[in-house]
């Protein structure tokens, strides 16, 4: 088991809704369709506002980084709902055992507290482990560079665990599954170029209240 996660609270009536959801499906009992459609798109937007939305209102001042994240942010919301919107109509019982396996993975408990995430590769979290711990320190020497890569490679983790696997449990067809690759390629695409972008000019104070966010999601349990 990894001792790394990624992960991030839910709002209370989601994670509710999420257990809730869990609870019944562990007991044979199926939920309404409308409410596996909240959870896809409560869940995402948990995401972006994590990864997107809270840095944005720790850069306020810093008009470049908050444009780039806002931007992602945008895209990202638009495609999701729109996608989730496509693909998840009445939702199978075969879907919602698929769907609940995926959101048990999902839910993690981080001190005692139930979260939603996943876990990572030791490689990929002592990285991240090490500069978060560098950058809180004050030692900015290539951590911009070493921050940049780290998130390359979270940026690929992330969708395999928030993008394949849910949309990897739901029966798609070649039109559906047409709309999941392009949807892919354009989350990927618009992650990776802002992830370029958004370090680089960052102020050392705004790149350690950023990080200290991070450290609260990229933990050692």
């Amino acid at each position: 088991m990894s001792a790394y996660f990624f992960s991030f609270p839910l709002d209370a009536k989601l994670q509710q809704t999420l257990d809730d959801l869990l609870t019944n499906h562990a007991k044979g009992q199926y939920a309404d369709p409308s409410v596996t459609v909240a959870l896809a798109i409560g869940t995402t937007d948990g995401v972006i506002k994590a990864m997107a939305l809270d840095v944005i209102d720790i850069l306020k001042s810093n008009g470049e980084g908050a444009g780039i994240l806002g931007m992602l942010a945008s895209l990202m919301k638009s495609t999701m709902h729109t996608l989730i919107k496509q693909i998840m109509g009445k939702v199978s019982n075969a879907e919602q055992d698929k769907l609940a396996g995926y959101l048990g993975r999902r839910r993690v408990m981080i001190n005692g507290a139930a979260r939603f995430g996943f876990g990572m590769p030791d490689a990929i979290g002592a990285r991240f482990d090490s500069v978060l711990s560098r950058i809180a320190a004050g030692n900015m020497t290539n951590s911009r560079e070493d921050l940049t890569a780290a998130m390359y490679d979270f940026t690929e983790l992330a969708t395999v665990n928030f993008y394949d696997e849910f949309t990897g449990s739901l029966e798609l067809g070649f039109v559906k599954q047409k709309m999941v690759s392009m949807g892919r390629g354009a989350i990927v695409k618009g992650s990776h170029s802002a992830v370029g972008k958004l370090f680089a000019g960052m102020s050392d104070d705004d790149l350690k209240r950023v990080c200290a966010h991070y450290s609260s999601m990229f933990v050692k349990a």
